[in-house]
């Protein structure tokens, strides 16, 4: 299962804000905050804050993904 498939079945998303969210995790890629954690550290947290101080869908975007990464382990 696809990260965007998983937003949708579990969050009941539509097609604008699987975008959204996927254009934001691109972000946090991008800039190299996330590097494969298991889990949300305060480290995490707070490098992710510091990029993005005024919106906090950038950290319910990475709680969503380890969540996701968490839960689809082979």
């Amino acid at each position: 299962m696809e990260f965007e498939d998983y937003l949708r079945k579990k969050y009941h998303l539509g097609d604008k804000s699987v975008k959204d969210y996927i254009g934001r995790w691109n972000g946090i890629l991008n800039k190299g905050l996330y590097t494969g954690e298991t889990e949300l550290t305060p480290s995490l947290i707070a490098a992710v804050d510091k990029e993005y101080p005024d919106d906090s869908h950038y950290r319910l975007t990475l709680k969503r993904y380890i969540e996701f990464q968490n839960e689809h382990k082979l």
